[in-house]
């Protein structure tokens, strides 16, 4: 790995994306914001980035300077990509590792670059340190623009490339000359467009099952349609008596009785302090049941349907996403985006456990009740099982 303060020669010609939530890194008082954006240009060039460059805002509330910049499309601020703010300017509660995520696959099958303004040393466990290095393993060039703790950031050229390194180190400049490969390199599109099979999936079935998949790095999935199950644990618990192959096998007994196909995917989020000597950590058991760190869930959850939609796009064979969680109704913005999910061709499907809580079972009978009573779906009821030649 490099050295932090080690220069490395540079070149892009890829879009970059500059993404900054004002609310934890403000900008400096009596600054103009317009000219940090003509310095923010002039330094990624000096650094190699040579591409479009934009600067995307993420806060809860524009000032008016702000909003002026933006109207003159100087700026552009991210909560406007969702239909609840832009029609009726809802306050935004997106976390803005989503928005990161969106910009970035919006670019596909081109691998653009990410610049992102942080307070030097990011938490290990917050969820942008996690989807900093996930975007980092899907082959994206993430930039780190770290506000120096001790004296005041003025975002000029020369402080922009005092304060930027790479994601893992090494600071970036421009490398004058290039070779025909290098030049041709650029442009590499992303690997799962590249390699992506006819019916939008791919065929992993010498793959490992022992592997525990927690999204950073690229998943793929068996050939076929497909059933993709995020499931809250600590809304929606398991029976402590289950192992994880009971559990999986319960599930799959009541979704395939139910008429979907049996290519079943469940990623759990438990609270960590209870499960980590259970099922965190290596696994030891054959089924498609993954058990991840809870964290700020809804914020994960969100992010990891996003990532599982990006590395296993389906075009050709539809698939249905089944999410089990109370945190999703009744925000707006969750909901767009989860339900967005049917253009990516996976169904939506909620189950909202605080709904079924008067409900007694056995854990001969569990989870029938979840999926008996009626279900928050904006289309209708469970799908049967999704044909191959389905558009």
């Amino acid at each position: 790995m490099d050295e932090e303060g080690e220069t490395i020669l540079f070149y892009s010609v890829n879009e970059t994306f500059v993404c900054w939530n004002f609310d934890d890194c403000p900008v400096p008082v009596d600054t103009d914001l317009g000219s940090i954006v003509d310095n923010f240009e002039h330094a990624l060039h000096q650094m190699g980035f040579e591409g479009r460059m934009s600067i995307n805002v993420d806060c809860k509330k524009l000032n008016s300077n702000e909003e002026a910049l933006f109207k003159a499309g100087r700026i552009f601020y991210l909560p406007y990509t969702t239909q609840d703010y832009r029609k009726f300017g809802t306050r935004p509660t997106l976390d803005m590792t989503f928005y990161m995520l969106s910009v970035l696959r919006e670019t596909a099958p081109i691998l653009a670059n990410l610049a992102v303004v942080v307070k030097p040393n990011i938490d290990p466990g917050s969820e942008l340190h996690r989807v900093l290095h996930c975007l980092k393993s899907r082959g994206h060039n993430v930039l780190l623009v770290e506000l120096p703790p001790d004296e005041k950031c003025l975002f000029s050229v020369d402080s922009l490339l005092k304060n930027s390194r790479f994601l893992g180190g090494g600071k970036p400049r421009a490398k004058k000359e290039l070779t025909p490969e290098e030049m041709r390199e650029m442009q590499r599109p992303y690997d799962s467009e590249e390699e992506e099979e006819e019916d939008g999936s791919y065929d992993v079935s010498d793959l490992s099952n022992q592997k525990m998949l927690d999204f950073s790095e690229r998943i793929k999935h068996v050939k076929g349609p497909r059933t993709v199950v995020f499931w809250d644990a600590i809304d929606c618990p398991f029976p402590l008596c289950f192992s994880p192959e009971q559990i999986f096998q319960k599930i799959k007994s009541v979704l395939m009785k139910k008429g979907t196909n049996d290519n079943i995917t469940i990623w759990a989020y438990v609270d960590e302090r209870s499960w980590r000597d259970k099922c965190l950590g290596n696994k030891t058991w054959d089924s498609r049941i993954y058990f991840l760190p809870a964290g700020d869930r809804r914020v994960r959850m969100l992010n990891d349907m996003f990532l599982q939609s990006r590395d296993a796009p389906l075009h050709h064979c539809p698939g249905l996403l089944i999410l089990v969680s109370n945190h999703f109704s009744g925000d707006p913005f969750y909901m767009e985006l989860f339900e967005d999910m049917q253009h990516k061709n996976y169904h939506p499907f909620l189950i909202i456990p605080r709904e079924h809580s008067n409900i007694s079972e056995s854990p001969d009978e569990w989870p029938l009740s979840l999926f008996n009573r009626p279900r928050k779906s904006s289309q209708g009821p469970l799908p049967k099982k999704p044909k191959l030649d389905a558009a």
